[in-house]
């Protein structure tokens, strides 16, 4: 495989070599036909973790697998980025590169290039502050494998929708004590393609009002599914039942302003969904058996919505 390493440094690199090894006195050099390319702006954002006050994550760049074994490489423009994922919620993101060249072609893959040793999180419950090791599908760094293309001339624009709950997973005691791993839990969405789903749920479902929830902190979650989805399921780590998981959950929060509990998903590809409601989610983890054999016995859907239309460049809203 063909590392391609797209820098300014690089580029004046080669010149000089070429212009070294040249002899003024034969024909100029021809140099091959430059590739067409077209340009691609990347962004960040998430789902929420109840459990975390910060979650600073230590990126360092981005690379592009290209369907010809070529991959393309780009460092952060200006340096390594620490992002702080607890604050793209809501629709908030951080932009990693603009305005970039691509080859024009096939793309299989997109890889998030993250130091585990400089990234860390807080833990709200505790007051202390972890680290990262990477995950067995995250060896070299966080990937999503998602084809898209890019166009000669033509400018793409993504945004990277990690999902906190299913990308950090704590490993509980052993000789090293609690360990917490990152893995890959990435969508790619085409912004030019997506739209936005958002609503209130309704009071008597929220956790404090439900008699079959508790009232601890995080049980409150809708997640959404394809809209030809027959039941929900849980993120259970090994889909043992043939039922998908979830695309993306959002933590239904209180508006204080209004006193209405809210979801947002700000950036979903254009097509049919549906949403269920769970005011027990504190009880759905990775690694737990796949909803409804999970030993816990504790986590349930109660509601679950119609097939929705999403289109490109709404935001749709759709209450429960």
């Amino acid at each position: 495989m063909t590392r391609i390493i797209l820098t300014a440094a690089a580029a004046i690199a080669a010149v000089q070599i070429a212009a070294c090894g040249s002899d003024s006195s034969n024909s100029p050099v021809q140099e091959p036909p430059a590739l067409p390319t077209g340009s691609i702006t990347v962004s960040i954002t998430d789902d929420p973790w109840h459990d975390m006050d910060s979650m600073v994550l230590h990126m360092t760049g981005i690379e592009f697998g290209h369907s010809d074994g070529e991959t393309h490489y780009f460092d952060m423009p200006g340096g390594p980025l620490d992002v702080d994922m607890m604050q793209l919620q809501n629709g908030a993101f951080h932009g990693l590169l603009a305005d970039v060249d691509l080859p024009e072609g096939q793309y299989e893959w997109m890889r998030l290039h993250v130091d585990p040793d400089r990234s860390y999180m807080d833990d709200r419950g505790t007051g202390g502050r972890h680290g990262f090791r990477m995950g067995q599908d995250a060896t070299e760094g966080l990937e999503v494998h998602e084809p898209f293309h890019i166009q000669a001339g033509v400018h793409s624009e993504f945004m990277l929708d990690f999902d906190l709950r299913q990308g950090v997973r704590h490993h509980h005691g052993g000789m090293m004590g609690d360990t917490y791993e990152l893995h890959s839990a990435l969508r790619l969405v085409h912004m030019n393609q997506a739209g936005g789903l958002s609503g209130q749920v309704d009071p008597t479902l929220i956790d404090v009002n439900h008699p079959a929830c508790d009232a601890a902190e995080g049980g409150n979650w809708v997640y959404v599914f394809p809209g030809d989805a027959a039941v929900p399921d849980d993120i259970a780590e090994v889909d043992s039942d043939g039922v998908p998981g979830p695309i993306a959950a959002d933590r239904v929060d209180m508006d204080p302003s209004s006193g209405e509990h809210r979801y947002h998903f700000g950036y979903l590809p254009e097509g049919g969904y549906r949403l269920a409601f769970t005011c027990s989610g504190e009880w759905d983890e990775e690694g737990d058996e796949d909803y409804p054999d999970d030993p816990d016995g504790r986590f349930d859907f109660h509601a679950f919505s119609d097939p929705i239309d999403i289109i490109a460049g709404q935001m749709r809203n759709h209450d429960l």
